[in-house]
């Protein structure tokens, strides 16, 4: 309980002079207005090698990670950049989306980055009130007590409550800067960022320069005023600067507006609150208001209307002039505001909104940022990764399970290459052949192209990666606008997990295609079909081989056969020794620098593991001919022989694969009698020791290397012994 023992930071509580002296240690840092502030906060977190800001990827208890949308934050940062130019946030940035896509997610991460970066000293902010001390304290004394007070102190900021007859709170949280009067303001932050001149035209633009107390702060200051004889100092005595913490919980700062009708800001008058009847006379006699409502909860903060198009248009209307100006008028009381102003809303309300008279009133003071499903199937996987470890007590999600499921969602959300987007034709005939699941593949990792295809067409797809991805990104029908919510396939997992102890990727392609059939609960199974693409039996399909691949790769790895050639080495070999034969020449040793007459056992060797055809005279003649060519072609280049010869080592490879596969049937033989005895925990089969210990080692393996489980490592092994064997 040692948190009972912590005390509050001094530094909370401070008067007007101490603050001037924090000020004096870092201008900079308290003249930022809300855009400021946040792209402070920002920079504060980082950013990750992949260009992510590290914010998003944060653990917090209510606010999760968001994973992707790297160009959506990139636009919340730019414009934040941009209301620099206006000096107040002069856009309302709405998140435009298809349902589930993260929008709100996004939101809480920012509302909760300025939480945790206004608890740290960079990142302290201030406001005031208005402290009344008790009439005898005034005066001298503290009434029933015989302590004398000294008539010449210079602040009532750090009184004790006994001491204290009322407070009055500045609502707006105004900056404590708002209490110099506007001519020294200006001269004081001229001289304080005389170094920093971006930010003071910056500065110049915004309320800190220009702007003034808020009504109820102005009239309190006035009557004060006067009654001192115009004199600044005593009025400061009564204000009590305080540190403040941005709290969506507590809607400090961090406020969001539900879609249901009501109003977002409200005066109520509080002159006759008989709690304040102790004010000072000069006080009593004014027509104070407080004001009340999401807004005002959060000036200087971030306001979020979530679902923002769900509300009648008339409830937002203010917001035009809100935006031009920065001010909300209140019964006619003009109010600056410093506010981050920031909603949600799906495509169809938007689609909606297009149609009003209005919307191009709206178009100019709205910034519209898409935030579509992720294309990126690694950082889908991401989403769920979680939720899956909270299961694991009780369902166990093989390898491959999860991307499998991940890039079926993404495969639904991408749309079949146009020829008319390309500049270039080559690239455009190169990608068209592109099916959804290699473009998915692609989209992900940008190294990951299909075998066939060919070296030229991979470097043109490499040059060309930005086109492909900005293909459809000023296309109504942008890719991610549609398909597979994160919220469909949260739900797909809680439901396979309440059925399943060990799921595999046969599981999911089974429960996929159950899935593609209920066409009414899904309007992406309704898209028609270009080729394989919007085609989810296809998506299944392409699936199933991938999965199988994937799988017989890693068992392949599993079985303990090692090739201990390396392909590029064994190649040129193969080439400096044929030669030699066909110029009558020798061969040089590398190892004893010695001339030696050509391998001839190697050679043949070499030519029955790739299952030679033709006549060796002719097939030696070719590649000779084949690789002068070549250096020809490539005059100053070093000759990779893999990449000149790609088919001899394919070849070469599938020789090797030739001798997994015997040993895999051996396995399939086997399989049943293995099975038998685990399940009767009993030795007593016609297995053989050696064939009994083979498949234990591959199963071994599996988990070792590969993270499985015995049974999703039995299950799949006598699955791929079905499919491929």
């Amino acid at each position: 309980m040692n948190w009972m023992n912590e005390k509050q930071s001094s530094t909370e509580v401070l008067s007007f002079s101490e603050y001037m002296d924090t000020f004096e240690q870092d201008p900079l840092k308290e003249c930022r207005p809300t855009f400021e502030y946040l792209i402070d906060m920002l920079d504060y977190f980082g950013k990750s090698n992949e260009g992510y800001f590290n914010l998003f990827q944060l653990e917090h208890n209510d606010a999760g990670p968001v994973f992707g949308q790297k160009q959506v934050q990139k636009s919340v940062y730019q414009n934040l950049i941009n209301f620099q130019e206006e000096g107040f946030n002069n856009k309302f940035l709405l998140l435009v989306g298809p349902n589930g896509s993260s929008k709100s997610s996004i939101v809480r991460k920012l509302m909760k980055g300025a939480e945790e970066y206004s608890k740290t000293d960079e990142g302290a902010l201030y406001t005031f009130n208005w402290v009344f001390p008790i009439e005898s304290f005034v005066k001298g004394t503290l009434g029933l007590s015989n302590k004398q007070i000294d008539n010449d102190i210079k602040s009532y900021a750090h009184l004790e409550d006994n001491e204290i007859n009322a407070i009055l709170q500045s609502e707006l949280k105004d900056h404590p800067l708002l209490l110099i009067p506007v001519e020294h303001r200006q001269q004081l932050l001229k001289e304080k960022l005389i170094d920093n001149p971006n930010l003071f035209e910056s500065i110049k633009k915004s309320y800190l320069y220009r702007g003034d107390l808020s009504k109820k702060n102005r009239m309190v200051y006035d009557a004060l005023l006067k009654s001192f004889k115009g004199d600044h100092s005593e009025v400061l005595k009564y204000i009590r600067i305080e540190k403040f913490i941005i709290s969506k919980r507590y809607s400090n700062g961090a406020v969001s507006i539900e879609p249901q009708l009501h109003v977002d800001a409200r005066l109520q008058q509080i002159t006759m609150d008989k709690r304040l009847a102790s004010l000072p006379p000069s006080l009593q006699s004014l027509n104070l208001f407080q004001m009340h409502g999401e807004i005002i909860l959060a000036n200087r903060g971030i306001l979020e209307y979530s679902d923002l198009l769900k509300r009648p248009l008339d409830s937002y209307k203010y917001l035009l002039m809100t935006m031009e100006t920065a001010e909300i008028n209140l019964n006619g009381i003009l109010t600056e505001l410093d506010i981050f102003f920031i909603g949600t809303s799906n495509e169809i309300h938007l689609a909606a909104f297009k149609q009003h008279p209005d919307y191009n009133s709206f178009r100019g003071r709205f910034n519209f940022i898409r935030v579509p499903y992720l294309l990126d199937y690694t950082q889908e996987e991401k989403i769920y990764e979680e939720q899956i470890q909270s299961l694991k007590d009780k369902t166990n999600f093989e390898p491959l399970t999860l991307r499998t499921l991940c890039l079926f969602a993404v495969m639904t959300r991408l749309r079949c290459c146009q020829s008319k987007n390309y500049t270039n034709k080559k690239l455009s005939k190169i990608v068209n052949e592109l099916n959804p699941l290699e473009k998915a593949l692609l989209l992900s990792n940008k190294a990951i192209l299909p075998d066939r295809i060919d070296l030229e067409s991979k470097q043109f797809i490499t040059q060309g990666m930005e086109e492909i991805i900005e293909e459809f990104s000023n296309d109504n029908l942008y890719e991610g606008k549609f398909g597979l919510s994160p919220r469909d396939i949260k739900k797909l997992i809680y439901k396979i997990s309440s059925s399943e102890k060990n799921i595999t990727f046969i599981d999911i392609l089974d429960e996929l295609s159950d899935l593609i059939l209920q066409k009414n609960d899904y309007d992406f199974l309704n898209m028609n079909a270009q080729g394989d693409f919007h085609h989810p039996a296809r998506f299944i399909a392409l699936l199933k081989e991938y999965s199988l691949n994937e799988f017989d790769r890693n068992l392949r790895e599993s079985l303990g056969m090692i090739d201990n050639r390396s392909y590029e080495d064994y190649l040129k070999k193969y080439i400096l020794n044929i030669n030699a034969l066909l110029k009558g020449e020798k061969v040089r040793n590398d190892i004893t620098g010695k001339f030696e007459v050509c391998d001839d056992y190697f050679i043949k060797e070499f030519e029955q593991s790739i299952n030679l055809k033709e006549s060796v005279k002719t097939f030696r003649s070719q590649l000779i001919s084949k690789l002068g060519a070549y250096s020809l072609e490539n005059v100053g280049k070093d000759i990779i022989y893999c990449d000149v010869f790609p088919d001899i080592t394919m070849a070469l490879q599938e020789s090797f694969r030739a001798e997994q596969k015997k040993l895999i049937q051996k396995i399939s033989q086997n399989i049943v009698f293995y099975e038998y005895e685990i399940n009767e925990g009993t030795k007593n089969s016609s297995l053989s020791d050696k064939d009994r210990d083979q498949i234990h080692l591959v199963i071994q393996n599996l988990i070792d290397q590969k993270g499985h489980s015995h049974s999703g490592a039995l299950t799949l092994i006598k699955y791929i012994i079905k499919e491929k064997y």
